[in-house]
């Protein structure tokens, strides 16, 4: 299963406001006490549904274009 766990609002190269959208998957299973959710990979995307690349805390890049967004 994949969760959106949180958004960023963002700038792009050209001034364009975009946000991106941080995804966690998980899976969760039935044991003998219980539900358990085990946390997985995480994935960014922007909110049309591009791939985009952790830089740093606060700069994205779009993975099939190379833009770079700040965060605001």
């Amino acid at each position: 299963m994949e969760e959106e766990t949180a958004r960023f609002r963002c700038i792009g190269d050209d001034g364009t406001p975009l946000i991106v959208i941080k995804f966690r998957h998980s899976l969760t299973m039935q044991g003998k006490r219980g539900h358990r959710t085990f946390p997985g990979a995480v994935r960014l995307a922007l909110s049309t549904g591009e791939g985009v690349r952790y830089i740093a805390p606060d700069l994205f890049e779009v993975v099939d274009t190379g833009e770079l967004l700040h965060r605001l």
